[in-house]
């Protein structure tokens, strides 16, 4: 009995510190996003810096975020406006792409799993569906959004994202910080249902700036208590069900279901107009 109530209670300790850890990603992610210069600085850029300089990330820890802060670090260039800012969600965009190859590379050649690496693949080829814009007139803050032809587009690939990333994690991850990249990937959820007062200007149209942010700043957090997050977010019956998650037979059906939500993306977008892209200018 008495052990019984110990694992109760633990999965309710863990249960509140994702759920605390997932809203202050969440709320230091939309005030960065609304606020390049004031927040993103002290929030994203000076904290990753330190870490970047003091900790010992591995590998792929250090070039994620290192990637990170470089545009973070330019995001703030351009809402000083010393250059078009367009150009840099331009930039975004393909930097968006970068990331996921980079995540889909190590799938496949560190740890083999080709099923999750074929999903990475077709999430990057995806990107293409979407369109980045800076919001010159937003009535509040000073940011871009990325959105889809038709704001399904939006929808179903963000899912697929989503699904893909998380899988990485946990081929590239502990359980413990499978269970924290959760609350990484549902922070741009949750800010884009809170924005969505503000109609064009928010919603899952801010989930890539978001996504950029809270990755950030879960970044950050993830390499300089690493040991803390380890321990305290560790959980037997998640670590369970990750192990679930890596069968051969979900891993198809994950796969499969991925193939399915970028071919609806890029079938919804050549159905309502195809892409268009053009180069911005550096001056506004």
């Amino acid at each position: 009995m008495h052990t019984t109530q110990s694992a109760a209670k633990q999965k309710v300790e863990v249960l509140f510190k994702l759920i605390m850890f997932t809203a202050a990603i969440s709320g230091m992610a939309l005030l960065a996003a609304f606020y390049p210069i004031y927040a993103n600085l002290p929030l994203i850029v000076i904290p990753s810096v330190l870490v970047l300089t003091l900790a010992k990330p591995v590998f792929f820890e250090k070039m994620k975020l290192m990637t990170l802060v470089a545009m973070r670090i330019l995001i703030v260039f351009a809402a000083l406006r010393w250059f078009n800012p367009q150009v840099y969600v331009d930039v975004i965009m393909l930097m968006l792409i970068v990331n996921i190859l980079e995540a889909t590379f190590t799938d496949l050649l560190r740890h083999k799993k080709i099923y999750n690496a074929i999903s990475g693949f077709a999430v990057a080829i995806g990107v293409i569906a979407l369109k980045g814009t800076w919001l010159f007139d937003a009535a509040v803050g000073d940011y871009y959004i990325a959105t889809g032809v038709v704001p399904l587009v939006t929808a179903l690939y963000v899912l697929a994202y989503t699904l893909w990333n998380w899988i990485f994690v946990t081929n590239e991850f502990s359980d413990s910080v499978a269970l924290m990249h959760i609350g990484f990937l549902s922070a741009p959820l949750i800010g884009a249902i809170c924005t969505l007062w503000l109609g064009a200007y928010g919603g899952l149209g801010m989930w890539l700036l978001l996504r950029a942010n809270s990755l950030a700043i879960g970044g950050w957090l993830q390499i300089g208590a690493k040991e803390w997050f380890e321990r305290e977010f560790y959980d037997q019956s998640f670590a369970r069900f990750v192990a679930w998650t890596k069968q051969k037979p979900v891993q198809i059906t994950l796969m499969v279901l991925n193939l399915a939500l970028i071919a609806a993306v890029l079938f919804l977008t050549f159905s309502n107009g195809g892409i268009s892209f053009t180069f911005s200018s550096l001056k506004i």
